[in-house]
């Protein structure tokens, strides 16, 4: 069946949008996000997300129900970001110093990509979205530098209003339809052209509605990142294999439509591992957690009830009337039984507690060891190790489709790159970033540089998962194994920046080291010239390096005496003023 790539109007745009958001499929699927969303941003929203819309949530911030959701996509997040290490393979084994320069070339391109866009915080706000949503998607545009130059770029949509279209055979959508929320102004800077139609609110006629797109809740409410002041208009994006739409439905206009001139959709979709349905990492959850809350607040009225339960007495008072509280004295007659009745409810309450937070633990994935609590009383080395095999194998699942994401990613971009540079006539445009723990900057020419090669590699290192200890402790057996070299355990400790640098310090010193030592040791056999030396470094320590350069500098070979007074005699000989030679020396008869 053949593609339709003809250009749509902005009905057919607002259809399509219609069809991807008021589905069967994104109702179900909204009503998750919109828990999920509630219950990890917390306030009066989580409450009512867990214990329902009728609680009162005047005071939900001091209700005692811990948001371990909260906690627990943190820990995780803090685990899975991180941009990945760009890798661009050589084909054919090809070992020439051309093939290997030219693919380092491509890695620094991708590179300068991914910190014009800041990828690292973008993947740091995905690895939020992607568990607890379940999926995130970026779409590929451009952008221009202060300088003028266009480069590609990849934006991070937030995923609660993107609406994937089918997935087909391949499990990636075709169409994606992403409502967005932006205030009035900012809308008309961007199309002033249709700044008259943006800024004056369709309000001439009544009974012209505007077609619902939201299939749960209010999208438009103060959780919206562009439009927080909640009064923004409603745009929508959608994207598909003949281009960018940009549609205001108020008015059902076309505002903005960008033509296609990648091979593929132009944006990227990134989707966690489920059964055969969007789900996220805390969808079977949520029961547990509302539970939870519920428990713990039934847990602190059942203590409060404990403290202020009724006093009985059997027998008479003398004191008059009894008296309560501190300090409080009553006189009883000889006899009298005072007790307070047994209520063990609140222990079996904290019980129940911590068979849910188990149970919770267990099915969102949130282990006591990311809280740095151990396990148990007698897990220790490999036991632990064994403990956290299932999470080691969870996060690297989704480190591989943070991976594959991103791969697909830079093939986009390097491939727009070379559309721009075709559309724009600009051959060669400057780059800059850090590459390898080394800053760079230089030119490309996409054409040649890049040249049709859009394949990169992403892999994380190989103990990026490991905390700091953890690494340095790793690291130095690895190295001490001859697994590893140092430069590949400086590369996986976090922090070192610029390690040719380093590099060269480490190679200074330990030739300093050297040089120094042979310099004691000629000092102690009683070489005079070593001892000024080492004198001249405990005067002058910070001077070490001049001093040991100046000391194993060669001095010029002495000349003989007899060498000294021939050079002398041909210097004389150059002073003297020279006779013109004679006829008979003229004609070689002398």
């Amino acid at each position: 069946m053949a593609i339709d790539l003809s250009k749509k109007n902005a009905q057919e745009i607002i259809d399509a949008a219609q069809e991807l958001v008021a589905g069967t499929p994104s109702d179900s699927r909204q009503l998750s996000k919109y828990r999920i969303r509630a219950i990890l941003n917390g306030g009066a929203d989580g409450i009512r997300a867990l214990l329902g819309n009728q609680m009162d949530t005047s005071d939900a911030d001091l209700l005692p129900a811990p948001n371990l959701l909260q906690s627990g996509i943190d820990r995780l997040a803090q685990k899975i970001s991180g941009v990945p290490q760009v890798r661009v393979d050589v084909a054919n084994n090809n070992d020439s110093s051309r093939a290997k320069n030219r693919a380092e070339k491509i890695e620094r391109i991708v590179t300068a990509y991914d910190e014009k866009q800041r990828l690292n915080l973008q993947l740091a706000q995905a690895a939020r979205w992607l568990p607890g949503y379940g999926y995130c998607a970026w779409v590929i545009t451009y952008k221009r530098d202060k300088n003028g130059f266009v480069y590609p770029c990849a934006e991070l949509r937030d995923p609660y209003d993107t609406y994937p279209g089918n997935f087909g055979a391949d499990q990636q959508p075709q169409e994606l339809a992403i409502l967005r929320n932006i205030p009035r102004w900012k809308l008309a800077q961007i199309y002033p052209e249709y700044s008259n139609t943006i800024l004056k609110p369709q309000t001439d006629n009544p009974n012209q509605q505007t077609m619902p797109l939201y299939a749960f809740g209010d999208n438009t409410g103060g959780g919206d990142w562009e439009d927080n002041t909640g009064q923004g208009v409603d745009i929508i994006e959608y994207y598909d294999i003949t281009g960018t739409y940009v549609v205001y439905p108020e008015t059902r206009e076309l505002f903005d439509y960008i033509p296609n001139g990648l091979s593929t959709v132009p944006f990227v979709f990134m989707k966690r591992f489920s059964f055969d349905e969007l789900k996220g990492q805390y969808d079977h959850t949520i029961g547990l957690m509302a539970m939870m809350a519920k428990i713990n607040i039934m847990s602190a009225i059942a203590m409060e009830d404990a403290v202020f339960t009724e006093t009985n007495i059997s027998g008479e008072l003398e004191s008059g009337q009894y008296r309560k509280g501190r300090f409080a004295i009553n006189y009883l007659s000889p006899g009298t039984q005072v007790s307070k009745p047994a209520n063990n409810i609140p222990y079996q309450l904290f019980q129940q507690v911590d068979r849910l937070e188990r149970q919770l633990r267990l099915v969102g994935g949130y282990p006591v060891t990311d809280d740095a609590q151990s396990p148990t009383s007698i897990a220790t080395g490999a036991g632990l190790a064994e403990l956290n095999s299932s999470m080691s194998l969870m996060i690297n699942e989704y480190r591989e489709i943070i991976k594959v994401g991103v791969a697909e990613m830079d093939a986009k971009r390097l491939e727009l790159d070379e559309l721009i540079s075709m559309e724009t006539g600009m051959d060669s445009k400057p780059i800059a970033g850090y590459y390898n723990g080394t800053a760079f900057s230089e030119n490309y020419k996409p054409s040649t540089d890049i040249g049709g090669d859009h394949r990169t590699r992403r892999i994380y290192g190989v103990m990026a998962g490991f905390d700091e200890p953890q690494k340095i402790v790793t690291g130095l057996q690895l190295l001490q194994a001859g697994v590893i070299d140092t430069e590949t355990l400086q590369d996986n400790i976090d922090g070192l920046e610029n390690i040719v640098k380093v590099q060269e310090r480490i190679r200074k010193n330990k030739a300093e080291t050297v040089l120094f030592e042979s310099v004691l040791a000629r000092s102690a056999q009683g070489d005079p010239a070593s001892t000024m030396a080492v004198v001249a470094i405990y005067e002058n320590p910070n001077a070490m390096t001049e001093i040991l350069k100046q000391f194993y500098t060669p001095e010029e070979p002495q000349m003989s005496p007899e060498e000294q007074a021939l050079i002398q005699q041909q210097q004389l000989a150059q002073q003297l003023p020279q006779q013109p030679p004679s006829i008979a020396d003229a004609f070689g008869l002398t």
